[in-house]
């Protein structure tokens, strides 16, 4: 484990720094998930320059995550900030529990289904989901960052 330099309570403030150092204008502060299994330690990101974040598919979101995680120093998940622009990630943690709700139902009918094009967060969130229903299990498929997602019934 790296040496932590940066405490999970202070994530909101470092937050605030960089962004006013890019030149952006936002608040940020903890706020739950309401499922913390799969959302914990949720930093919601909203003010007028929030969107900017979140644009380009989340690439400055997600580089900015990177480098709080890495001044963390941590790996395990509950000890880990997670930053959400605008709630766009909480929307999408509760489109992808509907989605693992509904291959849960076509593979027990059908043996198997496939969600294609899934982030390794996305994944994860949805291999939580299905771990919760007995007689299913899942396992992602392919090469590289974006991969596929298999939910089939299991012995």
């Amino acid at each position: 484990m790296r040496k932590p330099s940066l405490t999970l309570e202070t994530v909101p403030e470092k937050v605030l720094l960089w962004a006013a150092q890019l030149g952006f204008r936002v608040e940020a502060a903890f706020e739950p998930s309401g499922d913390e299994a799969l959302f914990p330690n949720r930093v919601l990101i909203k003010g007028e320059d929030a969107s900017w974040l979140a644009a380009n598919k989340g690439a400055a979101i997600d580089a900015m995550q990177f480098l709080i995680h890495e001044a963390q120093g941590e790996r395990e998940d509950a000890r880990l900030a997670y930053l959400d622009p605008q709630g766009t990630r909480l929307f999408r943690m509760k489109e992808l529990k509907a989605m693992a709700a509904f291959a849960a139902e076509k593979a027990k009918e059908l043996g198997s289904f496939m969600l294609s094009g899934l982030t390794p967060r996305e994944r994860r969130w949805v291999h939580l989901t299905i771990s919760q229903v007995p007689g299913l299990g899942t396992e992602s498929e392919g090469i590289g960052h974006i991969k596929t997602l298999k939910v089939f019934r299991s012995a």
